[in-house]
């Protein structure tokens, strides 16, 4: 190793200084930058916080998944590689002014794996490059900085190898008890020179180290930083719950009205971007020719803040640009958007897209009444009627005549409420579902009630419309309902309705033990409470609905009901499914909306349903929102006779043997 000489440790420090400086200068203004964002609590579950880092960043869980298991092995050995080597490169710096070295690393086995990961790393910087030269992602941002990031990265690699092998020719360098791998490179040098490449590539290796330190907070690829606490930090809410507006009723602005109203962690979002691209992927309104994109959601807010921050560090009142008017195109981007957290699983830093849609539709809506007018109209029929097809409050419970399903006022000592929802309660396609439910909960001697007349909308579209002053109106009088009710546990068909008692009405004070239907039927035929009778042989694809699958998790209960229907055989809608489910276009109050751009995402759902060739005769859901969206998109590409839409329920009601 070179010798710490007074004249080595003077030029190492002014080196230091000039590199570091220069990182934590630009660090401190993002810093600053990023305290502009409203204070956010995100300090609670420590431990989970803490499993969170070494699945999801360390271990890089997110980067592995299909379908980008294989250009994730390559990212997560770049990143796994830096780390071992930055634990190198430090202790590089530690002998150079101290003469000593960090733990381990005057070990074989440190020296084994620093040869094995830099020669990974190399590999896999290869075939970066030739991806974005020649294969890119169509979302893919390919800029000049990336190439300057491999190259850096590449030459760490190069001279790390040549100083390493160089100096145990010249035998300045201890490998250990165990040389490590590529230490017969030794043979490239003579004794005579290897000491004076051996000092070059140190040197070289070591300005590299400060000279990246300096160039890795002005580019995309601060990333490498900010995962880090983006991933501790991340949301402890359930994903399908959004952030409340607290004290609403005295609050004078609402929503992202200005670069200030995005909380810290959504700014940290921003820095945290690997434009990858991944998040846009998947998003159904931009694969149907909508402006929405994630990414550009997220870099939109990121360089906003870059380039509007510093005026603001400057001068308080300075004006800015609403957020939902950074372009010609931003209110109809927001609006694309179904809330179907497809861009949320699929991104790797764990950036949280959907929070900041809302929060901008929530400045339009209650800001401005910028709402489209379809969405407008579903807002005052919520208000006006309780439900957002205005129909009278009076009839909600008309589709349960007949069935003599008892009120809660009727039978109080209920052991389930059913929260039969909007759709199933006015909706006549979905009111079959509601009484195929109850013929199942009676048929299994299930103990249950419902509110009738008294239930109203839960809140779930005017909410992620942006009006979170109608859904905690909406949702306080359910909840009053309910506790007035002594109600314990519900039962819900809708997976929106199951999602918003769940997990966001708790935020209001509504606690209550909520499960969606379909895994409760599961229950009921694992514990034979309900058996089913042979039926006709057929073929059931399943489509999973994004409030039940990636909101909730709730992907094997639909399956394995489906798998116990006696005749069917169940077909899968891949590789659009489980996780990677494609959405039915109505969600996020998109139901109340008219798509005016590009394709339907019913239709797109519907052509993908048909390429699977699985000759399925039907195609069922457990939402009655899909069941709508499925059906007319069937019907619009005519192909009702051979592929009908059902929900689960009503196949497990049609062979269900009665007593």
């Amino acid at each position: 190793m070179i010798a710490p000489t007074q004249g080595l440790v003077v030029l190492l420090l002014a080196l230091i200084a000039l590199g570091f400086g220069g990182f934590f200068w630009r660090a401190s203004l993002l810093y600053r930058l990023l305290r502009l964002g409203r204070n956010e609590d995100r300090s609670d579950r420590p431990l989970r916080r803490l499993r969170d880092e070494i699945v999801i960043y360390l271990g890089q869980r997110k980067l592995l998944k299909r379908p980008y298991y294989v250009r994730g092995i390559g990212h997560a050995l770049i990143f796994w590689g830096f780390l071992v080597i930055t634990y190198g490169s430090s202790d590089l710096l530690l002998a150079g002014l101290f003469g000593r070295h960090l733990p381990f690393t005057d070990t074989g086995l440190y020296a084994w794996t620093l040869d094995v990961f830099a020669v990974a790393v190399l590999a896999a910087v290869i075939v970066a490059v030739v991806r974005r030269a020649f294969v890119r992602p169509p979302r893919m941002h390919i800029a000049p900085e990336g190439y300057v990031i491999l190259g850096l990265i590449s030459f760490l690699m190069l001279t790390l190898l040549v100083f390493e092998s160089a100096g145990i020719a010249a035998g300045q360098l201890e490998t250990g008890v165990t040389p490590p791998p590529l230490a017969g490179l030794v043979n490239a040098f003579s004794r005579e020179n290897a000491a004076a490449v051996f000092s070059g590539a140190w040197w070289a290796h070591v300005v590299t180290i400060l000279a990246f330190a300096v160039y890795l907070p002005r580019t995309k690829h601060l990333h490498i930083v900010t995962t880090l606490p983006n991933v501790y930090f991340r949301s402890s809410r359930p994903r399908g719950a959004l952030q409340m507006i607290d004290d609403i009723e005295n609050k004078e602005t609402f929503g992202a009205a200005n670069i200030r109203d995005f909380s810290w962690k959504q700014l940290l979002d921003g820095y945290t971007c690997t434009e990858c691209g991944r998040c846009s992927d998947n998003c159904p309104a931009l694969a149907t020719g909508k402006t929405l994109d994630p990414q550009k959601i997220v870099l939109d807010i990121r360089d906003q803040l870059l380039r509007e921050g510093p005026k603001l560090l400057a001068d308080a009142k300075a004006e800015t640009t609403p957020p939902a008017h950074w372009g010609e195109t931003k209110p109809d981007e927001l609006w694309a958007c179904t809330t179907c957290a497809a861009c949320v699983e699929a991104c790797p830093v764990t950036i949280e897209h959907i929070d900041k849609i809302v929060d901008m539709r929530r400045s339009l809506t209650l800001m401005e009444g910028a709402a489209p007018p379809e969405a407008q109209r579903a807002m005052t029929n919520i208000e006006r009627a309780g439900n957002p097809w205005g129909e009278p409050r009076e009839s909600r419970g008309d589709w349960a005549q007949g069935l003599e399903i008892p009120t809660f006022a009727e039978k109080p000592d209920a052991e389930y409420l059913y929260f039969v929802g909007c759709a199933a309660s006015y909706d006549r396609r979905n009111q079959r579902v509601a009484r195929a439910l109850a013929t199942i909960l009676k048929s299994a001697g299930v103990s249950f009630a419902i509110l009738g007349a008294a239930e109203t909308c839960n809140g779930d579209p005017a909410r992620r419309m942006g009006n979170e002053y109608l859904y905690q109106l909406q949702a306080q009088q359910n909840i009053e309902t309910l506790n007035a009710a002594a109600v314990k546990k519900v039962i819900t068909s809708c997976p929106h309705c199951f999602n918003t008692i769940a997990n966001e009405y708790p935020q209001l004070g509504g606690n209550y033990e909520v499960i969606h239907a379909l895994p409760l039927v599961k229950k009921l035929l694992d514990e034979k409470k309900i058996t089913m009778s042979d039926g006709a042989a057929e073929v059931v694809a399943y489509h999973d609905p994004c409030y039940l699958g990636r909101h909730n998790g709730i992907y094997d209960a639909p399956r394995d009901v489906l798998d116990a229907v006696p005749g069917v055989t169940r077909a899968e809608i891949a590789p659009h499914n489980r996780e990677r489910g494609f959405c039915c276009g109505a969600g996020g109050g998109r139901m109340w909306m008219e798509e005016k751009m590009g394709q339907r995402v019913n239709h797109r759902r519907v052509d993908q349903l048909l390429a699977t060739k699985s000759g399925a005769t039907k195609v069922a859901s457990g939402c009655p929102y899909c069941l709508i969206m499925l059906e007319e998109g069937v019907g619009a590409k005519g192909v009702q006779e051979s592929v009908k839409p059902v929900d689960v329920l009503e196949l497990v009601a049609a062979r269900l043997e009665t007593n």
